[in-house]
């Protein structure tokens, strides 16, 4: 097969004010053209791909993304994302990201091939990977060993890239954490002030790694297979920060995750004590491949649940972002929907918030 390749574009990195950024990404968002643009076609396929298209149907879908499985007249089978709301730089980035990721070679770390770039579609067609995800592994597998392994290696991957992407060692930006804080969308109690308040007295000793982070590093787009991993959905902008905020972020959605299953199956306690193994097992991938820890193990707790706490806010901004937009569009339907999951998405991100508020306060020193 032959490749559309682009002109790099420069997609700015942003810093660690997560938060903001997103809030300031649905505003951009809900500005740039979306359900307009128009899907690709059998031809523009075949015309980036350099063979033969049998089929292309469209696959899954969401706010910001069309997903269509594509098969070639070899009967080989690539995936076509389309980036419905956003900016060709957008779609750029994400091509770029999968060469990145597949330059590092790190053991157990398997990326989807980049075939073609369609730059007026914006879409980027990619090699088809099978397997299960580790969230839907977790779900419905009685393999729990399996994803125990899976969880540890995880772990040792992204520790491995954040190796490769270490920049600097510095102090943790806490001046910017603050602010980002004080623009989330949340009502926080007198002692959920003292408690945030104190954290970044903490963390003001503390140093951690910079440089790039995967920012999308989760359960949802890591799939799982014969021992090796292979990490989906690339990031569309270049992201710059502490890269505890994707050790943090992996881990949150990991946590949360167990306790959906909790919920869904409240008696199969073994199979509870057995999940809460890979949230040990992610811990321990990722630390015991660095010779010195960053930060300090005196701040570590502390630093990454903060993180958490940050992505707690973040998700608060994205769902409530996702029903701004759908009012804007002013569809019914769009409308209803982006109601139904913020009201069984919001109630349950403010309990994260108090629960993570909780854990802080016991583990500052």
């Amino acid at each position: 097969m032959t490749e559309s390749v682009q002109t790099s574009v420069l997609t700015p990195a942003t810093a660690c004010n997560y938060i903001t950024i997103v809030q300031r990404k649905v505003h951009e968002i809900a500005l740039s053209e979306s359900h307009n643009l128009a899907a690709p076609t059998m031809l523009d396929l075949e015309k980036a791909l350099g063979e033969k298209i049998s089929k292309c149907d469209l696959w899954r879908r969401n706010w910001r993304n069309r997903i269509y499985l594509v098969q070639l007249a070899s009967g080989a089978l690539t995936v076509a994302k389309q980036v419905v709301r956003g900016d060709d730089a957008m779609v750029q980035c994400q091509y770029d990201q999968l060469r990145a990721l597949a330059s590092l070679q790190i053991p157990g770390l398997h990326v989807p091939r980049a075939l073609a770039l369609i730059v007026p579609k914006r879409t980027v067609v990619m090699e088809f990977i099978h397997g299960p995800t580790l969230r839907k592994l977790a779900r419905y597998s009685d393999r729990t060993d399996e994803l125990i392994a899976a969880c540890e290696l995880s772990g040792q991957i992204l520790a491995r890239i954040h190796l490769a992407w270490t920049e600097e060692i510095a102090p943790i930006p806490v001046e910017v954490l603050a602010r980002d804080f004080a623009a989330a969308s949340w009502h926080l109690t007198s002692r959920e002030q003292a408690i945030l308040k104190r954290s970044l007295e903490v963390l003001c000793q503390a140093k951690v790694t910079m440089g790039r982070v995967c920012y999308d590093y989760q359960s949802k787009n890591l799939l799982y297979d014969k021992g090796k991993l292979t990490l989906i959905d690339p990031p569309d902008a270049l992201w710059y920060g502490i890269h505890l905020w994707d050790y943090s972020r992996f881990r949150g959605g990991l946590r949360r995750m167990l306790w959906r299953i909790y919920l869904r199956q409240p008696l199969q306690h073994h199979r509870h004590a057995r999940l809460r193994e890979t949230l040990a097992a992610f811990k321990r991938g990722y630390i015991e491949c660095f010779n010195k820890q960053h930060p300090e193990p005196a701040y570590f707790a502390v630093a990454t649940r903060l993180l958490e706490l940050q992505h707690t806010g973040m998700s608060m901004a994205m769902n409530q972002g996702k029903l701004d937009l759908a009012r804007r569009r002013k569809s019914l339907g769009a409308i209803v929907a982006a109601r139904k999951t913020s009201l069984a998405t919001l109630p349950l991100l403010e309990l994260e918030k108090r629960w993570l508020f909780r854990q802080l306060a016991c583990e500052l020193p």
